[in-house]
């Protein structure tokens, strides 16, 4: 399952799941995502959950604009409707949400410290 985490001076602040097959963005109460920010239109955007038809694909997600006022951005570009890949940069007005999608993430290696024979100071191989 994939979520949208609300990230603030690059540090995770809230995440929402994608959980169904619309999740609406907004100013709107109703909103799945309340976004409480006067450069975010009440009906902004949606976050579409595209289901395969066999049980051997993969889902996929779509971000659509709304027809808001300010845009909505992908990776500082300006969007209409474009495919969501794990790690993309939302911008909804001033709010930057990261799209993580744990089903078709690929994680590195976790780098194992060494400490130097300088006291203190220690490195990564």
């Amino acid at each position: 399952m994939a979520r949208i985490v609300q990230l603030l001076d690059g540090i995770a602040t809230a995440q929402f799941e994608i959980d169904k097959t619309a999740v609406r963005i907004g100013r709107s109460p109703e909103s799945d995502v309340y976004i409480d920010d006067a450069s975010v239109s009440t009906a902004h955007c949606i976050i579409e959950t595209v289901v395969p038809e066999s049980e051997d694909g993969t889902t996929t997600y779509y971000i659509r604009d709304l027809g808001s006022t300010n845009g909505t951005y992908v990776n500082i570009d300006r969007v209409e409707r474009q495919r969501l890949v794990h790690e993309d940069v939302i911008r909804v007005g001033l709010k930057n949400f990261k799209f993580i999608d744990e089903s078709s993430a690929e994680y590195v290696k976790t780098a194992k410290i060494k400490k130097s024979w300088i006291p203190g100071v220690y490195y990564t191989k």
